[in-house]
């Protein structure tokens, strides 16, 4: 599929967001559609986000998961998701656990019993190969849940920054997957309004660390527009 519409996708669906802002930046217009014709959302963010600003005195790792945990549950009220489900997982943003720790194993039999309890026909993660390695990390986390859930599922794949520090073969190969877009003019501006929840990322909250980070102006114009592109593979993923 080239173009497609919310009511196209097998419901209920799962966002994954490695970082309490990747769920609006990624697939922020989606989210609103799909509130706009009943259909459910479950957002599992994954790391606490604590990270963005390590040089902080007065905004501790703590304190910033928690600044952070509240910007996303504003985030999803903005895009009409308060009532809907949402986990957060409270991994250490940049620290996650890989494949062979005893975490990593936790943290996928918890996911795996969510998709297995919420028979999600829908999963949106972040790009397989997205430079950051986290994301990667949360697409291995939702591939190797689904594959012990054992459930038939779609996934929508969505890249944050392989399109500013992507290498070539970051890219997806040929036939790897299909490409989609989605349309979402509609509600671009409550994506925007959504996106600006997370003050903390916006260089609106922490003023003692002028080299934590802040979203750009660049990144938020190129993700930030009438049309949200996926990439689309049917289980099981390669």
């Amino acid at each position: 599929m080239s173009r497609f519409v919310v009511t196209d996708l097998g419901e209920p669906i799962l966002v994954v967001a490695p970082h309490p802002d990747d769920e609006t930046l990624g697939c922020g217009g989606l989210i609103a559609l799909a509130m706009k014709v009943g259909i459910k959302v479950h957002t599992l963010f994954v790391t606490d986000g604590s990270a963005s600003h390590p040089a902080s005195k007065k905004y501790t790792p703590d304190l910033m998961a928690d600044i952070r945990a509240a910007e996303a549950q504003e985030a999803l009220r903005r895009l009409g998701a308060k009532n809907q489900p949402s986990s957060f997982l409270k991994l250490r943003d940049g620290r996650m656990p890989v494949p062979g720790q005893n975490e990593y194993a936790d943290v996928v039999d918890f996911v795996s019993d969510l998709v297995s309890v919420s028979k999600f026909k829908t999963v949106i993660v972040p790009w397989r190969r997205d430079p950051h390695t986290d994301h990667r990390i949360c697409w291995q986390i939702a591939t190797d849940a689904v594959r012990r859930s054992g459930r038939q599922t779609t996934f929508l794949e969505y890249q944050i920054w392989l399109e500013e520090s992507g290498r070539p073969e970051d890219w997806p190969g040929e036939a790897e997957v299909d490409d989609a877009t989605l349309d979402i003019s509609e509600v671009v501006d409550i994506k925007l309004h959504a996106l600006a929840a997370h003050r903390s990322q916006m260089g609106m909250v922490v003023d003692d660390d002028p080299s934590g980070f802040v979203l750009s102006s660049k990144t938020i114009a190129r993700l930030v527009v009438d049309t949200e592109s996926y990439w689309v593979s049917r289980w099981p993923v390669a």
